[in-house]
């Protein structure tokens, strides 16, 4: 999933919360509307979220898109949790970190330059202040590949 499909994905279940706050509201005022729309616009926005919230779930105990920062380097995985890429802290050349802050959400794009190889190892961390950004630069500092 690209950054821009994530966000858009995270602004229209926030539409569809106030959507429902909405109709509650109107449900209060005319009660009869009760079995009509409520029923199922609460179904719909709690299957919604259990569905998010239980493939974050899973996809933390599986080791799934996650990236495992070693002390010998980095490696990431894929959506199945097998190693799609790694670099060892030798092989660094730099790291060219993009900071991207929206209304909605703030990520960081690491691209990790190496020595031999073109394609730099390329992870998107989410979150303004990401824990994993500080501890990628952390070791790459202590392993000797970062000023």
């Amino acid at each position: 999933m690209t950054p821009f499909a994530g966000t858009l994905l995270h602004i229209l279940r926030g539409f569809m919360l106030i959507a429902w706050v909405l109709m509650a509201g109107r449900t209060v005022c005319t009660p009869d509307q009760v079995e009509g729309n409520l029923a199922w616009t609460t179904a719909v926005v709690i299957v919604v979220y259990t569905v998010t919230f239980g493939w974050r779930l899973l996809s933390a105990r599986l080791g799934i898109n996650r990236c495992y920062l070693l002390a010998g380097g980095v490696a990431v995985t894929n959506r199945f949790g097998r190693v799609t890429d790694s670099v060892a802290w030798s092989d660094v050349t730099g790291i060219q970190q993009t900071t991207v802050v929206e209304l909605y959400m703030g990520a960081h794009r690491m691209e990790i330059r190496r020595n031999q190889s073109t394609k730099p190892l390329t992870l998107l961390a989410s979150g303004v202040r990401s824990r994993l950004v500080k501890a990628l630069l952390a070791e790459g500092r202590r392993a000797g590949a970062l000023q």
